[in-house]
């Protein structure tokens, strides 16, 4: 398969899987942006947050209670990532 061609039966996949991480797109920001209270770094931990989520195959077959505790859980290790490296680069 040539690189960047996705066939139409993953670009579905995707669609669905988009579609639910969609729903805890709001949820992931306000987390990440309560722990950072920073805006620009809660987008990046929330959106890094959410790809994770988008490769992990098991999350899209749980209930969900457990896809937001999921969510909440690879939120808040990316927010203190960021932190931790806003931090190193003589941030707040």
């Amino acid at each position: 398969m040539v690189l960047g061609m996705v066939t139409p039966k993953k670009q579905e996949l995707l669609r669905q899987r988009a579609a639910v991480l969609k729903q805890y797109e709001v949820f992931s920001c306000q987390v990440a942006y309560y722990l950072l209270e920073d805006e620009t770094l809660a987008v990046q931990a929330a959106s890094q947050a959410l790809f994770e989520l988008l490769q992990d195959e098991e999350f899209y077959y749980q209930n969900e209670y457990i896809q937001k505790q999921k969510t909440k859980q690879s939120v808040m290790k990316n927010s203190l990532l960021r932190k931790a490296s806003s931090y190193q680069k003589g941030g707040n």
